[in-house]
């Protein structure tokens, strides 16, 4: 929490009357985004100039999908302190970010908006409309969205004898489960999700012994980082994911795409869908 004495108090609420000061030749209101799946939508929407600053996990590619497009930009820290000096005419930022950062802001009469943090593949065209207003890049906002909407709906089902099975596998064995934004993405590409067919929700541990009773058609690994060796990835080594014979393993060249939701989502549900041809229940029988 930041304090300030009465003394400077007093001056920060004074001068955030004189930060709302139009920038010349922009149509909409300059912005300071304090959260990274806010920050990819700003960045996708803003026209130049508009956007002031990003979260610094912006341009962190674990987690932001426009983490090269995010260097163009100042990075803040998500503190109060930042958004004086930015001088930003609104602020967008998630439910889930420094809540007393955001509590702050708004007792100086900045204007915040926070965004829920996107758990389905259904909210992502109306996240892209909502920013679009409040950047008043409508237009560009609607066009978006519905080229999401009109793919989303175009995916037709694998051809397959019944639907694989996948599951999204990570660091000290933790799965994607029913509720996160991978399990919506799977279930877009057409394949059954492992984890929430079991029962577990959210990002959840998830026994090998599980894998092992049932394996699914595919697993989802995340890539690990060169010469930077983890304990947390030891299980992604084990011997026990090399022995299912019928399991195909996989990574997404992007796995960021999956942490918030946005257009760039749909790039990883096609790239789902590239396993299908090599799964077990998608191959072809030989001269059928």
């Amino acid at each position: 929490m930041v304090w300030f004495g009465k003394r400077v108090w007093t001056g920060v609420v004074a001068a955030v009357g004189l930060f709302a000061c139009p920038v010349a030749g922009l149509s909409g209101p300059t912005v300071a985004s304090l959260n990274v799946c806010t920050d990819q939508l700003a960045m996708l929407l803003a026209e130049p100039g508009q956007l002031k600053s990003v979260s610094n996990l912006a341009r962190d590619p674990t987690l932001s999908a426009l983490h090269e497009r995010a260097r163009q930009y100042p990075a803040n820290r998500g503190i109060a302190e930042e958004v004086l000096v930015a001088k930003p005419e609104l602020v967008v930022t998630g439910t889930f970010s420094l809540h007393n950062t955001t509590s702050l802001l708004k007792r100086l009469g900045f204007a915040v908006e926070e965004f829920r943090y996107s758990q389905s593949v259904e909210t992502i065209a109306a996240d892209i409309r909502r920013m679009g207003r409040l950047l008043e890049q409508d237009a560009k906002a609607e066009a978006m969205a519905s080229r999401f909407e009109r793919e989303l709906a175009g995916l037709e089902p694998l051809a397959c004898a019944r639907k694989p099975v996948a599951l999204f596998y990570g660091a000290r064995g933790v799965a994607l489960g029913k509720g996160t934004l991978a399990h919506s993405a799977m279930l877009s590409a057409g394949f059954i999700n492992m984890a929430a067919e079991r029962g577990y929700e959210g990002v959840a541990a998830f026994p090998l012994e599980l894998l092992v009773q049932n394996p699914p058609d595919l697993i989802i690994l995340p890539t690990t980082t060169p010469g930077a060796p983890a304990l947390a990835d030891e299980i992604l080594t084990h011997p026990v994911l090399k022995k299912l014979r019928t399991t195909v393993a996989g990574n997404l060249s992007r796995p960021a795409r999956l942490s918030c939701g946005g257009p760039f989502t749909m790039q990883a549900i096609h790239e789902l869908r590239t396993y299908a041809p090599s799964l077990p229940p998608c191959r072809k029988v030989p001269g059928s």
